[in-house]
């Protein structure tokens, strides 16, 4: 039976030490899905010739778990998917009256890389159909990437990082990123992945690629492969929004959710009569012990004995 990863608690994604920011994948019920970015999709094709974008075609028969969530079964695995809130109830009627039938998904990859973990990958459906669709791009499995091909601290595997292209709108504000990871061998010697090095200075580090390539998602390996590039590779970043990390107290990480601070105590302010330490005053004191000291002997005393 195909197997599901979950995120386990108190689990932290990593985040690169180079200004390119992380993105953390938020899991939800299905009807608190995520914002719609298909229109934000079609107008930066629009207005930005060249831009950040992650979506693919996957195929297979979509089932539901006992919570309600919804899953697609691809090779042995089991991946999330996330539905567009506003088209929640007909996706929702598809499913019910169509259960058992495959369908064809274009889809968002989510990623969330966690240092020592298996990564864990989920998708958020655009669109749906029991029919091929009709795109250049629609074979299932295969996706378009363009982004930053670079390493994330702690994870072997580069990533190509996609982020929210300038034009993007986020209710939260947050603008997170999507981080793929992808095997990609080229012939190129002087186009390598980004590796940021803190001890390198920053106009002395190596430069940062733009890839638009197509891939392929290899379920076994939970990575996607490198088939082709779309265009040559270069070293014009499109502008984007850079993602904002939560804010931290001074001097310390963030504190827990239900966490209270203890005011300290006031010692320069009187006690009240109330208090615990006055009313220990009022108790009687115990009589302090006298060890009365032992008669000694004089010298003339010792000798008539």
């Amino acid at each position: 039976m195909p197997s599901v990863r979950k995120q386990t608690k108190n689990q932290t994604p990593i985040e690169p030490d180079n200004p390119v920011e992380s993105q953390q994948s938020h899991e939800a019920d299905p009807i608190e899905t995520v914002s719609d970015d298909l229109e934000e999709l079609l107008e930066t094709e629009d207005e930005q010739p060249v831009f950040f974008q992650a979506i693919g075609t996957i195929y297979g028969k979509v089932i539901r778990n006992e919570e309600g969530q919804f899953y697609i079964a691809l090779g042995r695995q089991d991946y999330k998917l996330f539905i567009l809130r506003h088209r929640y109830r007909a996706w929702l009627k598809q499913f019910e009256n169509s259960p058992d039938i495959p369908l064809y998904l274009k889809v968002y990859p989510k990623i969330l890389i966690i240092p020592r973990q298996p990564v864990i990958i989920s998708f958020q459906v655009v669109a749906w159909s029991s029919d091929p669709f009709q795109e250049q791009e629609s074979e299932p499995g295969m996706f378009i990437f363009k982004g930053i091909w670079q390493f994330l601290p702690q994870f072997k595997t580069p990533v190509i990082s996609v982020y929210r292209n300038a034009n993007a709108v986020d209710p939260t504000e947050k603008f997170k990123a999507t981080h793929l990871p992808v095997l990609m061998r080229r012939t190129e010697e002087d186009i390598r992945p980004f590796r940021f090095n803190p001890k390198i200075p920053k106009d002395q580090l190596p430069p940062r690629w733009f890839i638009q390539a197509r891939y392929k998602f290899i379920p076994s390996r939970e990575c996607f492969g490198w088939v082709e590039d779309l265009e040559p590779p270069s070293q014009a970043i499109p502008r984007y929004k850079k993602p904002v990390k939560p804010a931290q107290p001074e001097g310390g990480s963030p504190e827990p959710k239900n966490f209270q601070r203890k005011s300290p105590p006031d010692f320069g302010s009187p006690q009240t009569p109330s208090s615990p330490s006055s009313s220990a005053k009022d108790k009687p004191k115990p009589k302090p012990v006298v060890i009365k000291p032992a008669k000694s002997k004089s010298v003339d005393e010792q000798e008539s004995e």
